[in-house]
């Protein structure tokens, strides 16, 4: 194994964290990604070249801003570690091959849709919120990669079954309860997860997500005291879709979607 080549790729995932942070505070409020530059949010003042190299950054000024002093949110570096984790996770299991260009995207989306979800959940937002640039931009791209695999239609097949599955279980609800139970961009994003990983991917992913919805849920509500909290569900997707992806083969051999396709 080359350390050097996991040593790179792992640079690569911190910076595009850094990149992911950008999007993740900037894009839901309809803010510039490129002007103005790198600024603290409490603040405002302008973050020097130094302010802004991930991870050290944040241990070198000991989690604070240089100029105000307040606390950096960890969610920051977090973010930065996760992805290059990811990254470094995806080269292990598919190589330099054609997989790993399609899943290092993917997985990139895919965090960026669940931690704006996420973000946009408990700050001055109503509700989280799921931009569609990603959702069109992650469709093209996983149907891109469709066409090279040269299985087109099952991968079609599953960006209908993705949104599907979800739009006709949150149209009865809101039949009966009178009220939207999930939005229209966790239809969406399933169905962005679908162009990537496929129609057999739809039943495990589906229920791995429930589940996780079901434990945030309950955790939730012994939190807060709160049944009627709002909780997203496409952090709960994403979960379900980057386990999926690592371990596609052990959870295709528990249900019929492996038997699909050849």
């Amino acid at each position: 194994m080359d350390i050097v080549i996991l040593i790179f790729i792992g640079l690569i995932g911190l910076s595009m964290g850094s990149f992911m942070n950008v999007l993740i505070l900037r894009v839901p409020k309809d803010i510039s990604i490129i002007s103005p530059g790198s600024y603290c949010p409490q603040c405002m003042e302008d973050l020097s070249w130094k302010d802004n190299i991930p991870v050290l950054s944040y241990i070198l000024l000991r989690g604070k801003c240089r100029h105000c002093k307040k606390s950096i949110p960890l969610m920051y570096p977090m973010t930065e570690i996760i992805t290059a984790l990811l990254f470094v996770m995806v080269h292990l299991k598919f190589g330099l091959e054609i997989e790993f260009f399609k899943y290092i995207f993917f997985v990139f989306l895919v965090l960026t849709v669940s931690f704006t979800d996420i973000y946009t959940s408990v700050d001055d937002f109503e509700t989280g919120m799921i931009p569609t640039v990603y959702i069109a931009l992650g469709i093209f791209a996983g149907l891109i990669f469709a066409i090279i695999e040269g299985h087109l239609p099952y991968y079609l097949a599953a960006v209908a079954a993705g949104y599907l599955v979800l739009f006709f279980p949150a149209y009865l609800y809101s039949l009966i309860r009178k009220k939207e139970g999930m939005g229209e961009g966790d239809f969406m994003f399933f169905a962005m997860i679908g162009a990537f990983t496929g129609l057999g991917s739809i039943p495990a992913i589906l229920t791995m997500a429930a589940f996780f919805g079901v434990i945030a849920g309950i955790t939730v509500i012994i939190m807060t005291k709160n049944r009627s909290y709002p909780i997203p569900f496409a952090p709960m997707l994403g979960a379900a879709a980057i386990i999926y992806m690592f371990f596609e083969e052990l959870l295709n051999s528990y249900n019929w979607s492996s038997y699909i396709i050849n």
